[in-house]
């Protein structure tokens, strides 16, 4: 079996013996971590260590976190440790997203307008090209500046994804004037529905296949 796959199960079955409030304290923890770096195979490996201590606390009737500034400082500690991800790996993680995203799209639209033709321009083509640089760029920069616990600083991450948004749609507006003519593929609707599924399937499983790969796992699974 895929390692990465085996430990993220395992992981979901013993997140269960846990306390109502140290599950709670580990989903927060470990949803902070995975939107400031995206080294899932790092998280996983972190997630299975904190199940360890959390399992060992309960058993002793305390919790994983005697308090939220407990929480801060592990995850102060901890995001150094975690991969630095190059740009290709965060196009594995995106570009998935991207596909079923139009893909469903399509599902929506096609009893709709079922004889509508989709036109994958150069327009088109650069703006995948921007949306995935600005994702890898300046989002995850955002990412990066907010602190633990995310709520406490939700303005700053309201700031930077309205940058974030303006700085894709500005572009991808200037990029359809500009290329917009230029046709590099035609699919019907329910054909690029379907294509879109499928690709986003396919690039999802590579991505897996990947993360089942990293040598920090063999020694855990």
């Amino acid at each position: 079996m895929n390692n990465y796959i085996a430990l993220r199960k395992a992981n979901r079955m013993r997140t269960k013996l846990l306390t109502e409030e140290s599950q709670a304290q580990l989903k927060e923890v470990i949803h902070y971590l995975r939107r400031v770096s995206w080294d899932f195979c790092g998280i996983e490996l972190v997630r299975s260590d904190l199940l360890d201590i959390s399992i060992q606390a309960n058993a002793e009737n305390q919790e994983l976190f005697h308090s939220i500034s407990d929480a801060k400082t592990f995850v102060d500690e901890v995001k150094p440790s975690l991969k630095t991800l190059r740009a290709g790996d965060y196009f594995w993680f995106v570009a998935p997203l991207y596909f079923f995203g139009w893909g469903v799209e399509g599902l929506i639209l096609y009893p709709l307008v079922p004889g509508w033709v989709f036109e994958f321009s150069l327009g088109h083509l650069m703006r995948l090209v921007v949306a995935m640089a600005a994702f890898c760029g300046l989002f995850r920069r955002m990412m990066e500046q907010v602190g633990f616990p995310p709520r406490e600083h939700w303005i700053k991450y309201i700031g930077w994804l309205v940058l974030y948004i303006a700085a894709l749609y500005g572009t991808g507006w200037c990029f359809t004037k500009l290329a917009g003519s230029i046709v590099l593929l035609r699919l019907p609707i329910l054909l690029y529905a379907l294509f879109s599924l499928l690709l986003g399937a396919g690039l999802y499983g590579i991505q897996l296949w990947r993360y089942g790969k990293d040598p920090r796992l063999t020694t855990r699974v």
